[in-house]
């Protein structure tokens, strides 16, 4: 029987849908593509939204570090005045960690609202978009908060028998007592820790798609990326065989990019000093912060399309694969 003209439906069926032919990154390729434009313009006003939010944190930030600037300044003059060498005071750099530390929640949240708007449009552009955007960030959040949680306890755990950090004068296990219990916890709880992470990680890899592509909410998302990928030993591979690649050609990319951002770092203290306030410690922090930004925003703009909208095909992939499996057994 000769078969009618091929519908844009039918097509996406045959690259995305059941009896695929194609291989996974080929036919999110394709599918970004045909339908990608949607996908590309998210992106576009994502990486303006999240420069204008890492701008607004950066500048509270520094405001609330104006005056440690200011004393370190003022503390430089003085040393250059007297002909002496100087170098800022600990517990004012120890200040500053804490403003970063306080800042990276915000930026973090700005990433994780990144990424569920181009998830979500990743899964619409390669055929499935049942999703809202609240229940993929809501993957997210959960999904970090989670993996996390097991990396910070086990830091906490041995510092808080191998330091002083909970006291005030002796380690509950010191080195010179204790020799091999102190190196057990000294590196036990934080291996575990990172071991137990990247096993949920691995997981949770594809929960945010699951979440985009079938309407699940955060905790049946998750739910359904850990059964698809620990069900089988195929899956589970399948998923690190993508999820390394893409993980490694993000960072790869981030570096070339911080590596092409650095003649950026003169202009921009130069801009400053010239326009802004007479601080050259600031302005040497500003240097710093431009390539990283640059960097970044230009890595998520270039990087994440591809990389979600072949995590939404590989997620649809085992799905199938496991359906044709139960309907076999059946």
């Amino acid at each position: 029987m000769t078969q009618g003209p091929t519908t844009p439906e039918q097509a996406r069926a045959e690259e995305g849908g059941h009896g695929p032919r194609h291989g996974i990154v080929r036919t999110a390729l394709s599918a970004l593509r045909r339908d990608g434009r949607p996908l590309f313009g998210v992106t576009a006003r994502v990486t303006g939204l999240a420069a204008l939010g890492g701008l607004a944190v950066t500048v509270v930030a520094f405001l609330v570090m104006w005056p440690t600037f200011t004393e370190i300044r003022l503390g430089a003059i003085r040393a250059r005045i007297d002909e002496d060498s100087y170098a800022p005071d600990g517990s004012r750099v120890n200040d500053m960690w804490l403003t970063l530390l306080a800042c990276l929640p915000f930026l973090i949240l700005l990433l994780h609202l990144g990424c569920a708007a181009i998830q979500t449009a990743a899964a619409r552009a390669t055929g499935g978009g049942r999703g809202r955007f609240r229940a993929v960030l809501g993957v997210y959040v959960l999904r970090g908060v989670l993996v996390w949680a097991p990396v910070v306890l086990g830091i906490l755990v041995e510092e808080y028998f191998t330091t002083t950090t909970f006291r005030e004068y002796t380690a509950l296990v010191p080195k010179w007592e204790y020799p091999n219990l102190f190196e057990v916890l000294r590196y036990g709880p934080p291996l575990l820790g990172m071991t137990t992470a990247l096993v949920l990680r691995l997981g949770w890899t594809l929960a945010p798609a699951t979440a985009a592509t079938e309407g699940l909410g955060p905790r049946a998302a998750m739910r359904r990326s850990w059964s698809l990928v620990w069900g089988r030993a195929s899956a589970w591979l399948r998923t690190v065989a993508f999820a390394l690649p893409l993980g490694g050609l993000t960072v790869g990319m981030y570096v070339l990019l911080h590596l092409a951002a650095r003649p950026l770092r003169s202009g921009t203290v130069h801009v400053f000093l010239e326009w802004g306030p007479d601080n050259t410690y600031a302005a040497y922090v500003v240097g710093l912060l431009v390539p990283i930004a640059v960097a970044l925003l230009l890595t998520g703009a270039l990087a994440l399309p591809p990389a979600h909208a072949t995590l939404a095909v590989l997620q649809q992939r085992l799905v199938r694969s496991r359906e044709r499996q139960a309907a076999a057994r059946t």
